[in-house]
């Protein structure tokens, strides 16, 4: 038999007949398995985990007393979605080609403690932890990468924002997080129950803008709908419309707001315009001038002046580094060359270097930090942008969420700790005597008897089975 029977079968096989156990009998005692928790409360954690809907009227009504000690963003989410939203229409309506930076891919941070950026991160907000990378989080076809170094934890001056697959998953974890992460500065700093719209403050202050990815369904008209599909796809209304929050139709980083000194916003834009080609909108909105630099297919930096920026902000926000591929990365190297803007980070030396152009060239990468007034040479602000050509090997890579990929025999990963749930329950199982003898149950008639000697052999040898799977 264990020669004829794929583990397709053995699985499905076997999980048949322990659900039809369960029904029939319901007296296998779940307490008895040497778990710190019982399985309804991991069915309850996976559940979560995984963003899948729950109700919690409890979190809801938790929702709107919370406060933040943390900065206000300069703008909010509904002018900060406003903005870009018109920045996507605008430049489209005049070219559908991407200047200049073709793709946002990560933001880097750091942070105090990696256990709680897990938690808010991938237990609250609902991000995978990457395969090839546990520091590594994605949200679509981007990631944050986040470090717990003696370094003191960094915060963005503004706002990041964040389209989600479902935000009222989000919602309703809200009780939980608070419970978890008691002690931080992590709060619901707005959200109404009816609304598409979250901001939250992250354990270290940071605020995210969270934007459900169904915000903009109601675009969606009969009468803008044509025969060809692809059409479709891109008019307003479409997955990929312009007007979109979502990024490339997908879940992800939609900006990065950045605030700065008043009466920089000009200087900025043509920073950005020059050195790096980008088109750029300026806008004022609510009386503050802003700037939203194009940096992708719907992924936009937002900076915006804001009287109130103070220099512990702006400290506090030195070391943050946004990833990004650029098309004309020898021109951009030379520009940059030419006003001493070349950077090679110390803290990733054993990643690239780039102070001469064969460094860039052999690591794919360059790195600058400040931004500066191309016409006076004063520095505007700091941040870092790791940057790369399209010939890099990871451009428009496709993260792959660490649960999602079991180990084989060619990988040192671990197992999921689902895996090895599942082989301790069915050990368990196996020791229990009213399981077994309904594997083996026997009947007045012999050829029943002979026909219920299938169940044991297909359970001895799942068991088996994923045992071997486990090494």
């Amino acid at each position: 038999m264990a020669a004829t029977t794929t583990p397709r079968a053995a699985f499905a096989f076997l999980f048949i007949l322990t659900l039809t156990y369960l029904q029939a009998t319901r007296s296998f005692v779940f307490s008895s398995l040497p778990f710190k928790t019982s399985p309804s409360t991991i069915m309850a954690s996976t559940t979560s985990s995984s963003d899948s809907p729950s109700s919690s009227a409890s979190a809801t009504a938790t929702i709107s007393t919370v406060t933040s000690s943390s900065p206000p963003t300069t703008l909010g989410p509904t002018n900060l979605r406003s903005l870009v939203q018109e920045a996507s229409k605008s430049h489209q309506q005049t070219s559908v080609d991407v200047p200049g930076v073709v793709w946002l891919e990560h933001l880097n941070l750091v942070v105090g403690d990696m256990s709680v950026a897990k938690q808010f991160y991938v237990a609250f907000l609902g991000l995978s932890e990457d395969e090839d990378n546990a520091k590594h989080f994605n949200l679509g076809q981007q990631q944050f990468h986040l470090a717990a170094t003696d370094e003191p934890p960094q915060r963005v001056t503004g706002s990041i924002g964040l389209t989600v697959p479902n935000l009222q998953r989000i919602r309703d974890r809200v009780e939980t997080a608070q419970t978890e992460l008691e002690g931080t500065m992590f709060s619901v700093k707005q959200c109404e129950e009816d609304s598409k719209i979250m901001t939250v403050s992250c354990p270290w202050g940071n605020t995210f803008h969270l934007y459900d990815m169904s915000i903009d369904d109601d675009y969606r008209t009969t009468a803008t709908i044509t025969a060809q599909k692809m059409v479709n796809l891109h008019l307003e209304g479409g997955a990929c419309g312009s007007h979109r929050m979502a990024v490339r139709g997908k879940p992800g980083i939609r900006f990065a707001e950045i605030a700065t000194s008043v009466g920089t916003i000009d200087a900025i834009a043509r920073f950005y315009e020059t050195i790096l080609g980008c088109i750029v909108l300026r806008r004022n909105v609510d009386t503050a001038e802003t700037a939203a630099v194009s940096v992708g297919p719907g992924v936009h930096l937002v900076f915006v002046e804001s009287p109130s920026l103070s220099n512990d902000q702006v400290e506090q926000m030195k070391g943050v580094h946004a990833c990004i591929y650029i098309s004309s990365f020898q021109e951009t190297y030379q520009r940059l060359k030419q006003h001493n803007l070349i950077w090679t980070n110390p803290r990733f030396t054993h990643l690239d270097s780039c102070d001469t152009w064969e460094e860039a060239v052999a690591s794919r990468t360059l790195r600058f930090k400040d931004v500066l007034d191309l016409e006076t040479g004063d520095k505007l602000l700091e941040f870092e942008h790791e940057t790369r050509p399209l010939m890099h090997g990871q451009y428009m890579k496709v993260p792959r969420p660490r649960d999602e990929h079991p180990r084989t025999a060619h990988s040192n990963k671990d197992p999921p700790a689902h895996f090895n749930l599942t082989i301790q329950l069915l050990l368990e199982l196996s020791k229990d005597e009213k399981f077994n003898s309904y594997l083996t149950r026997s009947d007045a008639s012999e050829n029943k008897h002979k026909a219920n000697e299938a169940p044991q052999a297909y359970f001895n040898l799942t068991i088996q089975l994923l045992l071997e799977l486990s090494k």
